[in-house]
């Protein structure tokens, strides 16, 4: 019987999972190896980080994969043609769905490796336990997040608005190298964020180059200028995984350069999605990850019924909402602006069709 292998449980292989018929499930071996035996939302990373909100956001594996498919908890090391090599043992496949998601890209700035960090479920509960910790033990109530992309504007949000709802004393800074904040947003809609982030007392510091982290001192534009903080947290870049850059892939920052089909050149039945693959000019994102399993869901369905599909994988960018703390949001959906109350509604929907495609 055909063994087929995914790699990673995040959006992209758990909505290919997910997607293959029932009747399909039976016509070969399906294992799943994720170094947790759990999915968390990665979207949501932001909230467990500023102790917003953990409902939902972690989800036993188990609890919502079909019976058909076998869980392997180890740590991916590297990939060879016919065989994944792990932590614990080697497995052989026939066919291979890599989604092994993002790992932090400090751009080789000096210190920053050091910073705190939400690119994982663990990284986020050890940033807030030390956030936290750090405005109780320390005078210097300053926090530093790094990077006004769409992670760091949430996670600031988030934070913001907790600690004034707790009543907790914080000097929070939002570090931008860009003259505003959420550069893939029209200026006047990331005005509005701004805004928001300010009317909470975020010091928002735009067009602000980071240039070291040495100790507690982030410097800022040159060698004269740094803010002192004991909790500093790095947002602002990613790249793929490690595992990609040890497994001979063609790849760019550890994203494998995949073919129209979502195939990795010169590795045989391996398919690359999610934060793995690099398609076209799009960012890696939730969206594109879940479009990325349907895509191959069709294609493997396909195959066991024997019926032709051979349409090259397609993306229409629907746009995105960023929440700005927990009442707020602007966003961008089919070309169309939101912000407010309609954004966060907006954004809410995503959230309740992403668990119902886990159901």
């Amino acid at each position: 019987m055909k063994k087929i292998v995914f790699l990673g449980a995040g959006y992209a292989n758990l909505t290919l999972i997910k997607k293959i018929k029932k009747k399909n499930l039976s016509k070969a071996e399906f294992i799943l190896i994720n170094n947790n035996p759990y999915h968390y939302k990665t979207t949501e990373l932001h909230k467990i980080a500023a102790r917003e909100s953990e409902k939902d956001i972690v989800i036993n594996l188990k609890s919502i994969l079909p019976k058909d498919v076998t869980l392997i908890c180890d740590k991916v090391k590297s990939i060879e043609n016919g065989k994944v090599v792990c932590e614990n043992a080697n497995y052989d496949y026939d066919e291979l769905y890599v989604g092994l998601g993002a790992s932090i890209n400090t751009f080789g700035i000096a210190g920053l490796d050091e910073c705190l960090n939400i690119i994982n479920y663990k990284n986020a509960l050890n940033t807030a336990e030390t956030l936290y910790k750090n405005l109780e033990l320390y005078e210097n109530k300053n926090v530093i997040i790094c990077g006004a992309g769409l992670s760091g504007v949430e996670l600031c949000g988030s934070i913001a608005t907790t600690c004034k709802n707790l009543g907790i004393s914080i000097n929070l800074y939002l570090v931008e190298a860009m003259d505003e904040i959420l550069p893939v947003y029209a200026k006047d809609l990331a005005k509005k964020a701004r805004n928001y982030l300010e009317n909470l007392g975020v010091k928002v510091l735009s067009s602000h180059k980071i240039i070291k982290k040495v100790d507690d001192k982030l410097f800022l534009n040159d060698e004269n200028n740094y803010i002192e903080a004991k909790t500093i947290i790095f947002t602002a870049g990613v790249k793929g995984s490690e595992v990609i850059a040890n497994s001979g892939f063609n790849h760019k920052n550890n994203r494998v350069l995949v073919n129209e089909y979502l195939m990795a050149p010169n590795f045989d039945n391996c398919y690359v999605l999610g934060d793995s693959a690099i398609v076209s000019n799009f960012a890696p994102t939730a969206q594109i990850a879940c479009k990325q399993g349907k895509y191959l869901a069709k294609r493997l369905n396909a195959k066991f019924e024997g019926t032709e599909f051979n349409e090259p994988f397609k993306y229409n960018d629907k746009g995105s909402i960023c929440s700005v703390g927990k009442d707020y949001a602007i966003g961008v959906i089919l070309g169309k602006t939101y912000s407010a109350f309609m954004a966060k509604s907006l954004k809410k929907l995503t959230e309740v069709e992403w668990s119902e495609t886990l159901k």
